[in-house]
């Protein structure tokens, strides 16, 4: 075999610009393929780790299932159910519903349990006043409101910590007629600003919710796991018990599938400069069949078979994908150098905002082994699959045809 490949490298070596041009042309190719790839991975990389940042990988939110033959309601039974699910930490039921004040302020009411505390603390925090006693009962219900609700209660009603003010709520009886039921709460305490839904909101201890909607069953749930492992299997039990449950690893992985989808495309586009490498294997290839016909017949008419023949020009195609991938693989991590430097400026201004932000803190090309290694095998794939027409070529030629030609 070493001796196979020291004669094919005397080969290449007779006609060192034509072979440099040709590992020039497959290695581009490889480069600008690694160069597309390692941005895909970049980016993917960056949104990821942006929604990592943005979402806790430990909740899961569930919802009732809705299928085409029926309604699976939160019950307590399917709160029990989850709750005795192995890694499950907390699960926190809530009722939503919309009240209305006497000046037609809209309200959304959410019943919450002290586990959804335990759970979205970090975005409930008091900036004023106390949270509700869940023992307490009766009226005025003590409600909490959010950051933006407060500020709008207390500008367009003059509402502050420690008033009481009537609620309507509209709820539909079996009929389907409307039915108003009134209420007082009194304000104990308002939330900092959190930036999310919550600053929207009204909370009340969920019991009274309950009772005051007159509902049997729950409109979601909040699940946390001890260990964000454990969130897919979790998020999956939940399913089989017909209830429908969303996380933050759904986010992700459909960020992963739509970029992977992405970097695919351009990948193949990219990849086409390969294809005028590889042509110019074939083209090569083929002159050299044509320049070294006297010396292929020379070699059979010594003992060399066919078989022989075609290896030593496979030989030679696989020296040219080895040296073509090695070199690529270091043009496409320049390549990937060069988008960073001169790209990453282009697209921070084009996005702007927080994602052009984020991208400005980090790299926004990846190259990782294995696109290095990939890059590498089609260098050497398409070396050898070029070189197959004129390898089988000059094994088929007739000795004395060629012989002829000396």
């Amino acid at each position: 075999m070493m001796e196979l490949f020291s004669l094919a490298a005397r080969q290449l070596t007779r006609k060192k610009l034509r072979v440099f041009l040709i590992v020039l042309g497959i290695a581009i190719g490889v480069a600008a393929v690694i160069g597309v790839t390692s941005l895909g991975e970049g980016i993917r990389v960056q949104a990821v780790e942006q929604i990592k940042a943005s979402y806790d990988l430990t909740t899961i939110e569930v919802s009732a299932g809705v299928s085409e033959e029926s309604v699976t309601l939160i019950t307590n039974s399917k709160v029990s159910a989850i709750e005795s699910t192995a890694h499950v930490a907390f699960v926190a039921p809530y009722v939503e519903d919309s009240y209305v004040t006497r000046n037609n302020t809209y309200l959304a009411v959410k019943g919450i349990s002290p586990d959804y505390l335990q759970i979205r603390g970090h975005s409930l925090q008091l900036e004023q006043g106390t949270w509700f006693d869940e023992t307490a009962e009766g009226t005025p219900l003590p409600v909490v409101l959010g950051y933006d609700v407060a500020k709008r209660l207390a500008l367009i009603e003059g509402l502050e910590l420690g008033d009481e003010f009537t609620v309507k709520l509209r709820l539909y009886g079996e009929e389907g007629r409307p039915l108003d039921k009134t209420t007082a709460f009194v304000i104990v305490g308002v939330l900092e600003s959190a930036g999310d839904e919550h600053d929207n909101q009204v909370f009340v201890e969920i019991t009274e919710a309950m009772a005051l909607d007159e509902k049997d069953a729950y409109d979601g749930l909040v699940v946390k796991v001890d260990d964000p492992a454990f969130a897919a299997a979790v998020r999956e039990l939940i399913k089989d018990l017909g209830l429908s449950a969303h996380s933050a690893q759904d986010v992700i992985d459909e960020v992963n599938r739509l970029m992977v989808a992405v970097t695919l495309v351009l990948g193949f586009f990219s990849g086409i400069s390969l294809v005028v490498g590889a042509l110019m294997v074939v083209n090569t290839m083929i002159i050299s069949v044509y320049e070294r016909t006297g010396e292929i017949g020379l070699s059979k008419a010594l003992g060399a078979s066919d078989f022989d023949i075609m290896k030593l020009f496979l030989a030679e195609c696989v020296i040219i994908g080895v040296i073509g991938g090695i070199c690529g693989d270091l043009l496409g991590m320049g390549f990937s150098v060069l988008i960073d430097l001169v790209g990453k400026p282009f697209l921070v201004s084009a996005l702007g905002g927080s994602i052009g932000a984020n991208l400005e803190a980090g790299s926004i090309t990846i190259v990782t082994p294995t696109i290095l290694v990939a890059g590498f095998a089609i260098s050497l794939v398409l070396s050898v699959v070029s070189g197959l027409y004129p390898a089988l070529r000059a094994a088929r030629l007739n000795p004395l045809d060629a012989l002829r030609q000396i």
